[in-house]
């Protein structure tokens, strides 16, 4: 047997020689798929674990979602000297906020409401509805912050963010034990839009001075940001939602005493209506305020 391996051996080795002992050359190009393609697969385990760790577990496709998980590259910026909006200055979490009191509070939170009634910053003051004004006083300890109110019938004032998100809005503050005295609720855009319109970049800027405001008046102990216009107005964070839900992000506004106002990212009520498998990853965020609220 040991004479026959060593001729099998020589064998290989002779074939070796008469190939000029030259290894097959591997293609880049196909090295190099292929490396691509095991960096993707290892990032989407990575992705599908961070997903289950945030109690995802369906990925319900419907055209909604799809815009949520892949969001729409934003518009470019208007180009300088055609009709650019003069953006609010928004205050740097440099900045400090001077207590107030409840009587300063309500007696700020009217007068603001006069203001966004007489706005005609953006296109919105044309093509609306209405104006939705926030809800609450200025003792909430905490603050609710839609996108904005969708209403297809007959408009009413009252409707935060649309009949049967309200419903659920209230469930969710009542399900981490919230009175509604002790919720404040606003939207990022003040407008009602049009039936099937949606606020544009220019609109959720105009309005951002107003929500500046409204947060400096209320002071609550910590914002919950629902959708991803709340989101981005509140903390400047770029993304889709579902990777930024789920934790607190530094507000881009500061109290008195230098620390950040503590923003919670989850799904708006109009999303959860329609994506109903992403309930338990929200009662996951709405758990984590309760549990800071307590502390």
């Amino acid at each position: 047997m040991t004479g026959n391996g060593d001729g099998d051996k020589r064998e290989r080795t002779g074939r070796a020689a008469a190939d000029g002992g030259a290894k097959p050359e591997r293609d880049p190009a196909v090295s190099s798929d292929r490396m691509d393609g095991l960096h993707l697969a290892g990032a989407l385990r990575t992705l599908l674990r961070h997903h289950r760790q945030m109690g995802i577990e369906h990925y319900p496709s419907s055209p909604g979602l799809q815009g949520f998980l892949y969001p729409q590259e934003r518009p470019a910026p208007p180009v300088e000297g055609k009709n650019q909006a003069v953006e609010p200055a928004v205050p740097t979490r440099a900045e400090a906020v001077a207590p107030t009191t409840p009587e300063k509070a309500g007696a700020g939170l009217q007068a603001l409401d006069r203001e966004i009634d007489a706005c005609r910053q953006c296109c919105l003051a044309s093509a609306r509805q209405g104006v939705v004004h926030a809800r609450g006083i200025g003792e909430a300890v905490l603050m609710v912050v839609g996108d904005y109110s969708v209403q297809s019938a007959e408009f009413s004032a009252a409707t935060l963010f649309g009949a049967a998100e309200d419903t659920m809005l209230w469930n969710m503050m009542r399900a981490i034990g919230l009175a509604p005295e002790q919720v404040y609720v606003t939207n990022a855009v003040k407008c009602c839009p049009l039936a099937a319109k949606v606020p544009n970049e220019e609109s959720i800027r105009c309005c951002h001075g107003f929500l500046v405001r409204e947060i400096e008046l209320v002071q609550p102990k910590m914002v919950c940001a629902m959708g991803e216009i709340a989101v981005r107005a509140l903390t400047g964070a770029q993304g889709a939602l579902v990777r930024l839900r789920g934790r607190f992000h530094p507000c881009r506004l500061a109290y008195a005493a230098g620390e950040p106002l503590q923003v919670m990212a989850t799904f708006h009520p109009r999303f959860l209506l329609k994506n109903i498998e992403l309930k338990k990853a929200a009662w996951q965020d709405l758990q984590l305020i309760q549990r800071r609220l307590q502390t």
